[in-house]
């Protein structure tokens, strides 16, 4: 199949799936990777080296759930487990860096990764979060640990076409972890 059949097949297949994006890297929680619609299913790809940290950060109104879910690619070796933060206010806990006054931190680990399949990934899925906030601004983190590879950050969410072209591009190195 030619790249230009596969693509538009797999944006077929997204148009009801989570919109993919790709984020090149954001390292400190100062520069974040900003989440635009928080309400909308997406896919944010990325690639983490051994102790980096990946920041998203997001805007929602009170009462907002966020259900969020973390994958690395079936190819990824299987010590790479990330870890999943989230950061705002009113959360307890500690955080594994400075925070604002009132801010806390949410640590999520998987026990075991098991494999998925489904809208063109092959990976492993690790730590899912479902937590109801009190509106306001968030932090994402994801923590690679001492593994490296590609990860995948989903945010359930509405099922609205769209994405970015660097995000469907980044589909198969996430399979392949490479």
């Amino acid at each position: 199949m030619t790249p230009r059949l596969w693509a538009l097949g797999l944006l077929g297949l997204l148009a009801w799936a989570h919109q993919p994006f790709w984020n090149p890297g954001s390292p400190h929680p100062e520069t974040p990777y900003p989440v635009v619609a928080p309400e909308v299913s997406q896919a944010l790809f990325g690639q983490l080296a051994p102790g980096e940290r990946a920041f998203f950060r997001l805007q929602v109104p009170a009462g907002f759930t966020l259900r969020t879910s973390l994958f690395v690619g079936e190819g990824c070796h299987e010590g790479f487990r990330p870890t999943l933060w989230l950061l705002g206010p009113g959360l307890g806990g500690q955080a594994p860096l400075p925070l604002p006054p009132g801010w806390g931190a949410i640590r999520q680990e998987a026990p075991a990764w098991t494999p998925y399949r489904g809208h063109g990934l092959r990976a492993r899925r690790g730590p899912r979060l479902e937590v109801e906030l009190r509106g306001g601004t968030y932090l994402l983190a994801v923590e690679a640990g001492m593994g490296e590879g590609y990860y995948l950050l989903s945010l359930d969410g509405l099922e609205v076409p769209g994405g970015s072209l660097e995000g469907l591009a980044a589909i198969p190195r996430f399979n392949r972890c490479r």
